[in-house]
Protein backbone atom coordinates (compact mmCIF):
# COMPACT_ATOMS: atom_id res chain seq x y z
CA UNK A 1 0.00 0.00 0.00
CA UNK A 2 1.11 3.28 -0.94
CA UNK A 3 2.49 5.51 2.24
CA UNK A 4 0.47 9.17 1.78
CA UNK A 5 1.69 12.23 3.01
CA UNK A 6 -1.27 12.49 6.14
CA UNK A 7 0.50 9.30 7.72
CA UNK A 8 4.04 11.10 7.88
CA UNK A 9 2.89 13.97 9.10
CA UNK A 10 1.00 12.00 11.99
CA UNK A 11 3.84 9.92 12.55
CA UNK A 12 6.08 12.88 12.67
CA UNK A 13 3.66 15.05 14.66
CA UNK A 14 3.63 18.13 12.17
CA UNK A 15 1.29 19.38 9.69
CA UNK A 16 0.67 18.19 6.16
CA UNK A 17 2.14 21.44 5.24
CA UNK A 18 5.58 20.98 6.72
CA UNK A 19 5.96 17.67 4.95
CA UNK A 20 5.09 19.06 2.08
CA UNK A 21 7.94 21.69 2.63
CA UNK A 22 10.01 18.88 3.39
CA UNK A 23 9.76 16.92 0.23
CA UNK A 24 9.70 20.32 -1.57
CA UNK A 25 13.30 21.74 0.31
CA UNK A 26 11.55 24.59 0.56
CA UNK A 27 14.19 26.68 2.42
CA UNK A 28 11.55 28.72 5.01
CA UNK A 29 9.05 27.77 6.91
CA UNK A 30 10.71 24.65 9.36
CA UNK A 31 13.41 24.56 11.90
CA UNK A 32 16.50 21.91 11.06
CA UNK A 33 15.34 19.97 13.45
CA UNK A 34 11.37 18.79 12.37
CA UNK A 35 13.02 18.62 8.96
CA UNK A 36 15.84 16.34 9.98
CA UNK A 37 12.82 14.37 12.02
CA UNK A 38 10.64 14.46 8.96
CA UNK A 39 13.04 13.07 6.24
CA UNK A 40 14.08 10.28 8.85
CA UNK A 41 10.33 9.12 9.15
CA UNK A 42 10.58 9.66 4.52
CA UNK A 43 13.52 7.69 4.63
CA UNK A 44 12.39 5.01 7.17
CA UNK A 45 9.07 4.87 5.50
CA UNK A 46 10.44 4.39 1.57
CA UNK A 47 7.99 7.11 0.30
CA UNK A 48 7.91 8.17 -2.92
CA UNK A 49 6.43 11.69 -3.27
CA UNK A 50 4.01 12.00 -5.99
CA UNK A 51 4.31 14.74 -7.62
CA UNK A 52 1.10 15.38 -9.24
CA UNK A 53 -0.40 14.94 -5.54
CA UNK A 54 2.01 17.38 -4.30
CA UNK A 55 1.26 20.08 -7.03
CA UNK A 56 -2.44 20.12 -5.94
CA UNK A 57 -1.95 20.45 -2.13
CA UNK A 58 -3.60 23.75 -0.67
CA UNK A 59 -0.69 25.68 -0.32
CA UNK A 60 -3.17 28.94 0.02
CA UNK A 61 -4.04 31.54 2.40
CA UNK A 62 -7.95 32.88 2.61
CA UNK A 63 -7.63 37.10 3.79
CA UNK A 64 -10.69 38.52 4.36
CA UNK A 65 -10.97 42.48 4.35
CA UNK A 66 -13.82 44.70 4.80
CA UNK A 67 -13.39 47.18 2.09
CA UNK A 68 -10.58 46.32 -1.02
CA UNK A 69 -11.28 49.95 -2.16
CA UNK A 70 -9.68 51.77 0.96
CA UNK A 71 -5.88 52.09 0.28
CA UNK A 72 -5.49 51.12 4.04
CA UNK A 73 -7.11 47.10 3.65
CA UNK A 74 -5.48 47.19 0.33
CA UNK A 75 -1.67 48.20 1.58
CA UNK A 76 -2.30 45.71 3.96
CA UNK A 77 -3.83 42.56 1.70
CA UNK A 78 -0.27 43.64 -0.62
CA UNK A 79 1.78 42.94 2.63
CA UNK A 80 -0.11 39.72 3.06
CA UNK A 81 0.74 38.59 -0.40
CA UNK A 82 3.92 39.79 -0.59
CA UNK A 83 4.85 37.57 2.63
CA UNK A 84 2.57 34.70 1.45
CA UNK A 85 4.57 34.40 -1.62
CA UNK A 86 7.55 34.60 -0.17
CA UNK A 87 6.61 31.10 2.06
CA UNK A 88 5.34 29.60 -1.27
CA UNK A 89 1.85 30.42 -0.71
CA UNK A 90 -0.83 31.92 -2.48
CA UNK A 91 -3.95 34.49 -1.39
CA UNK A 92 -7.54 33.64 -1.78
CA UNK A 93 -8.75 37.37 -1.07
CA UNK A 94 -12.23 37.92 -0.23
CA UNK A 95 -13.88 41.24 0.12
CA UNK A 96 -16.82 41.82 2.56
CA UNK A 97 -18.08 44.97 2.14
CA UNK A 98 -18.65 45.47 6.32
CA UNK A 99 -20.78 42.56 6.10
CA UNK A 100 -21.00 40.00 8.46
CA UNK A 101 -22.86 37.70 6.15
CA UNK A 102 -20.66 38.23 3.85
CA UNK A 103 -18.01 37.31 6.20
CA UNK A 104 -19.36 34.33 7.66
CA UNK A 105 -20.54 33.34 3.92
CA UNK A 106 -16.82 33.81 2.96
CA UNK A 107 -15.16 31.78 5.70
CA UNK A 108 -17.13 28.86 5.06
CA UNK A 109 -16.12 29.32 1.60
CA UNK A 110 -12.37 28.90 2.32
CA UNK A 111 -12.96 26.37 4.80
CA UNK A 112 -14.65 24.01 1.88
CA UNK A 113 -11.86 24.91 -0.54
CA UNK A 114 -9.25 23.64 2.36
CA UNK A 115 -7.35 26.36 2.91
CA UNK A 116 -4.23 26.31 5.33
CA UNK A 117 -5.40 29.05 7.12
CA UNK A 118 -7.26 32.10 6.97
CA UNK A 119 -6.29 35.90 7.68
CA UNK A 120 -9.69 37.55 9.20
CA UNK A 121 -9.77 41.70 9.32
CA UNK A 122 -13.69 41.47 10.99
CA UNK A 123 -16.59 44.00 10.01
CA UNK A 124 -17.61 43.67 13.08
CA UNK A 125 -16.71 42.77 16.83
CA UNK A 126 -19.45 40.52 18.16
CA UNK A 127 -18.27 36.76 17.12
CA UNK A 128 -20.93 34.67 15.58
CA UNK A 129 -21.12 30.49 15.47
CA UNK A 130 -19.30 30.85 11.95
CA UNK A 131 -15.89 32.15 13.21
CA UNK A 132 -15.76 29.13 15.14
CA UNK A 133 -15.81 26.78 12.19
CA UNK A 134 -12.28 26.84 10.95
CA UNK A 135 -10.95 25.52 14.40
CA UNK A 136 -13.80 22.69 14.24
CA UNK A 137 -12.18 22.16 10.81
CA UNK A 138 -8.14 22.35 12.17
CA UNK A 139 -8.03 25.45 9.99
CA UNK A 140 -5.78 27.88 11.82
CA UNK A 141 -7.35 31.85 12.25
CA UNK A 142 -5.47 34.81 12.53
CA UNK A 143 -7.48 38.06 12.89
CA UNK A 144 -5.74 41.15 11.92
CA UNK A 145 -6.26 45.32 12.81
CA UNK A 146 -9.13 44.46 14.95
CA UNK A 147 -10.24 42.17 17.44
CA UNK A 148 -13.72 39.81 17.70
CA UNK A 149 -15.21 39.05 21.57
CA UNK A 150 -15.36 35.38 22.44
CA UNK A 151 -12.12 34.76 20.44
CA UNK A 152 -9.76 36.02 23.00
CA UNK A 153 -7.45 32.18 22.17
CA UNK A 154 -6.99 33.65 18.81
CA UNK A 155 -4.38 35.16 17.64
CA UNK A 156 -4.64 38.85 16.65
CA UNK A 157 -2.39 41.11 15.15
CA UNK A 158 -3.27 45.06 15.32
CA UNK A 159 -2.19 48.93 16.48
CA UNK A 160 -2.32 50.20 19.66
CA UNK A 161 -5.81 52.93 18.49
CA UNK A 162 -6.51 53.81 22.05
CA UNK A 163 -2.85 55.19 22.57
CA UNK A 164 -2.86 56.73 18.94
CA UNK A 165 -6.14 58.61 19.27
CA UNK A 166 -5.40 60.04 22.84
CA UNK A 167 -1.89 61.21 21.65
CA UNK A 168 -3.72 62.75 18.03
CA UNK A 169 -6.86 64.54 20.41
CA UNK A 170 -3.58 65.73 22.97
CA UNK A 171 -1.76 67.15 20.11
CA UNK A 172 -5.05 69.61 19.08
CA UNK A 173 -5.16 70.32 23.11
CA UNK A 174 -1.65 71.63 22.94
CA UNK A 175 -2.40 73.52 20.19
CA UNK A 176 -4.98 75.43 21.79
CA UNK A 177 -8.37 73.51 20.88
CA UNK A 178 -10.82 72.67 23.43
CA UNK A 179 -13.86 72.35 21.24
CA UNK A 180 -12.57 69.31 19.40
CA UNK A 181 -14.99 67.15 17.33
CA UNK A 182 -14.73 63.64 17.39
CA UNK A 183 -15.59 61.74 13.80
CA UNK A 184 -16.31 57.91 14.58
CA UNK A 185 -16.22 54.98 12.74
CA UNK A 186 -19.33 52.46 13.38
CA UNK A 187 -19.12 51.47 16.79
CA UNK A 188 -19.80 48.17 16.19
CA UNK A 189 -15.96 47.54 15.47
CA UNK A 190 -12.97 47.69 18.05
CA UNK A 191 -11.06 49.98 16.68
CA UNK A 192 -13.69 52.69 16.30
CA UNK A 193 -14.27 51.64 19.95
CA UNK A 194 -10.63 51.99 20.64
CA UNK A 195 -10.04 54.93 19.27
CA UNK A 196 -13.16 57.26 20.76
CA UNK A 197 -11.97 55.67 24.30
CA UNK A 198 -8.45 57.48 23.27
CA UNK A 199 -10.12 60.98 22.64
CA UNK A 200 -12.56 60.57 25.47
CA UNK A 201 -9.31 59.86 27.98
CA UNK A 202 -7.49 62.81 26.41
CA UNK A 203 -10.17 65.17 27.40
CA UNK A 204 -10.30 63.88 30.58
CA UNK A 205 -6.89 63.81 31.58
CA UNK A 206 -6.75 67.93 30.34
CA UNK A 207 -9.82 68.66 32.33
CA UNK A 208 -12.55 68.91 29.00
CA UNK A 209 -16.12 68.23 29.56
CA UNK A 210 -16.69 65.02 27.31
CA UNK A 211 -20.13 66.09 24.63
CA UNK A 212 -21.92 63.31 22.68
CA UNK A 213 -23.12 66.20 20.20
CA UNK A 214 -19.16 66.41 19.35
CA UNK A 215 -19.10 62.84 18.10
CA UNK A 216 -20.26 62.31 14.87
CA UNK A 217 -20.65 58.50 13.75
CA UNK A 218 -19.59 57.57 10.21
CA UNK A 219 -18.63 54.57 8.11
CA UNK A 220 -15.02 55.04 7.21
CA UNK A 221 -15.92 56.54 3.94
CA UNK A 222 -15.30 60.07 2.18
CA UNK A 223 -18.67 60.92 2.28
CA UNK A 224 -19.59 60.05 5.61
CA UNK A 225 -16.69 62.30 6.81
CA UNK A 226 -17.48 64.96 4.64
CA UNK A 227 -21.64 64.45 6.23
CA UNK A 228 -20.37 64.64 9.68
CA UNK A 229 -19.14 68.25 8.90
CA UNK A 230 -22.24 69.73 7.31
CA UNK A 231 -23.96 68.08 10.25
CA UNK A 232 -21.81 69.74 13.03
CA UNK A 233 -22.60 73.14 11.04
CA UNK A 234 -26.09 72.41 10.56
CA UNK A 235 -26.44 71.83 14.44
CA UNK A 236 -24.62 75.08 14.97
CA UNK A 237 -21.68 73.28 17.12
CA UNK A 238 -19.06 75.26 18.32
CA UNK A 239 -15.87 73.49 17.21
CA UNK A 240 -11.91 74.79 16.74
CA UNK A 241 -10.36 71.17 15.65
CA UNK A 242 -11.49 67.53 14.52
CA UNK A 243 -10.55 64.17 15.15
CA UNK A 244 -11.38 61.37 12.50
CA UNK A 245 -11.09 57.91 13.26
CA UNK A 246 -9.38 57.21 9.30
CA UNK A 247 -8.09 59.42 6.96
CA UNK A 248 -10.68 58.74 4.01
CA UNK A 249 -12.91 60.37 6.52
CA UNK A 250 -10.28 63.30 7.27
CA UNK A 251 -10.41 64.31 3.84
CA UNK A 252 -14.06 63.91 3.26
CA UNK A 253 -14.38 66.49 6.25
CA UNK A 254 -11.16 68.42 4.85
CA UNK A 255 -13.68 69.10 1.62
CA UNK A 256 -16.37 70.05 3.79
CA UNK A 257 -14.20 72.51 5.81
CA UNK A 258 -12.92 74.22 2.51
CA UNK A 259 -16.68 74.53 0.91
CA UNK A 260 -17.39 76.70 4.63
CA UNK A 261 -14.53 78.74 3.67
CA UNK A 262 -12.52 77.91 6.74
CA UNK A 263 -8.69 78.36 7.03
CA UNK A 264 -6.95 75.54 7.73
CA UNK A 265 -5.52 74.76 10.39
CA UNK A 266 -5.54 78.72 11.13
CA UNK A 267 -9.57 79.02 12.26
CA UNK A 268 -9.75 74.81 11.90
CA UNK A 269 -7.21 71.80 12.16
CA UNK A 270 -8.03 68.22 11.47
CA UNK A 271 -6.01 64.99 12.26
CA UNK A 272 -6.93 61.76 10.44
CA UNK A 273 -5.69 57.92 11.10
CA UNK A 274 -4.00 55.69 8.30
CA UNK A 275 -1.58 57.43 6.86
CA UNK A 276 -3.31 56.38 3.34
CA UNK A 277 -1.09 57.38 0.28
CA UNK A 278 -3.66 60.41 -0.94
CA UNK A 279 -3.38 61.68 2.59
CA UNK A 280 -0.07 63.18 1.70
CA UNK A 281 -1.22 64.79 -1.82
CA UNK A 282 -4.35 66.56 -0.13
CA UNK A 283 -4.28 70.47 -0.07
CA UNK A 284 -3.20 71.37 2.64
CA UNK A 285 -1.55 67.66 3.45
CA UNK A 286 -2.95 65.65 6.51
CA UNK A 287 -1.73 65.44 9.48
CA UNK A 288 -2.38 61.84 10.76
CA UNK A 289 -1.32 58.45 12.61
CA UNK A 290 1.22 56.54 10.37
CA UNK A 291 0.10 52.52 11.30
CA UNK A 292 2.07 49.62 10.60
CA UNK A 293 0.32 48.30 7.71
CA UNK A 294 3.08 46.57 6.17
CA UNK A 295 4.55 44.91 9.82
CA UNK A 296 1.21 44.23 10.82
CA UNK A 297 0.56 42.16 7.65
CA UNK A 298 3.54 40.44 7.55
CA UNK A 299 3.67 39.70 11.47
CA UNK A 300 0.18 38.44 10.48
CA UNK A 301 1.19 36.18 7.76
CA UNK A 302 4.19 35.00 9.96
CA UNK A 303 2.10 33.86 12.78
CA UNK A 304 -0.42 32.01 10.46
CA UNK A 305 2.19 29.96 8.88
CA UNK A 306 3.51 28.67 12.33
CA UNK A 307 0.26 28.14 13.53
CA UNK A 308 -0.04 25.99 9.94
CA UNK A 309 2.76 24.59 11.05
CA UNK A 310 2.11 23.52 14.35
CA UNK A 311 4.39 26.30 15.77
CA UNK A 312 3.50 28.09 19.02
CA UNK A 313 2.11 32.09 18.60
CA UNK A 314 1.63 34.29 21.00
CA UNK A 315 -2.49 35.13 21.07
CA UNK A 316 -2.17 38.75 20.85
CA UNK A 317 0.21 41.30 19.57
CA UNK A 318 -0.14 45.34 19.58
CA UNK A 319 2.49 47.06 17.52
CA UNK A 320 3.05 50.90 17.95
CA UNK A 321 1.14 53.70 14.91
CA UNK A 322 3.37 56.94 15.40
CA UNK A 323 2.57 60.54 14.32
CA UNK A 324 2.88 62.26 10.78
CA UNK A 325 2.71 65.85 11.44
CA UNK A 326 1.72 67.87 8.25
CA UNK A 327 -0.36 70.81 7.20
CA UNK A 328 -3.46 70.50 8.55
CA UNK A 329 -2.36 70.84 12.29
CA UNK A 330 -0.31 74.59 13.33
Amino acid sequence: MRVTVEEIAKIAGVSKATVSRVLNHSDTGVSTQTREKVQRIIDEMHYSPDRIGIQMQSKSIGLVVPDITNPFFADIARAVANQAIHNNYVVILMNTDFSEKKELEYISTLIAKKVDGIILIPSGSESRKGHFAPRKYGIPLVLLDRKLDRLDSCTTICSDNEYAAFCSCELLIKNGSRSIAFISGPLRISTSKERLAGYKLALGQYGIPFEQDMVKIGDYTVESGYNAVLSLEKEGINYSAILAANDMMALGALRALKEFSYKIPETKEIIGFDNINFSQYCEPPLTTIQQPTAEMGKKATEALINLINGEPVPNYRRLQPKMILRKTTK
